[in-house]
Order: structure tokens, then C-alpha cells, then sequence
């Protein structure tokens, strides 16, 4: 009995200490935006290749279609391995 009370405190104590360490802001969302700016200033450049264009093109449609079905963090570990 004498042990388990302050296991107990201190566990408890562990978790929440513990808890606003895994609390980290997202990193990747303004990344990511920076990439997408990127990508959007390609497709509008007129200084690129028609090809490197439809390559953009084509990275932003699938960003648009996938940015609601998965993260942002997710996003940039598949575009940027």
C-alpha cells in the first residue's frame, strides 16, 4: 500500500508532463504551403518548360485532391522523401 500511492502520483505526474511534450505545433502545414507556392510559381512562370509546367500542374491536382483525405505531414513525405 505504502508503494502504490506514490507510483500512482508519480505516473500521473509523468503523464502530464509527458503529454505537452508530444503536444507540438504543426510544421508541416506552412511547409507545405511554401512548397505549393513553389509549384504555383512554376506553373505560372513564363520562364519554365511546357513540360516542367505540366509536371507542376499535375503535383497540384493531386495535393488538391488528397489535402482533405490526408495531412499535410503525410503530403510532404510523399512528395519530398
Amino acid at each position: 500500500m505504502s508503494l502504490k500511492l506514490p507510483l500512482i502520483v508519480m505516473t500521473t505526474a509523468l503523464v502530464f508532463s509527458s503529454s505537452s511534450v508530444f503536444a507540438t505545433k504543426d510544421d508541416c502545414t506552412p511547409k507545405l504551403n511554401l512548397y505549393l507556392q513553389g509549384i504555383h510559381d512554376t506553373v505560372s512562370s513564363k520562364y519554365v518548360s511546357e513540360r516542367q509546367k505540366e509536371v507542376a500542374q499535375k503535383i497540384l491536382e493531386k495535393v488538391k485532391a488528397n489535402r482533405d483525405k490526408m495531412g499535410d505531414c503525410a503530403l510532404l513525405d510523399k512528395l519530398l522523401p
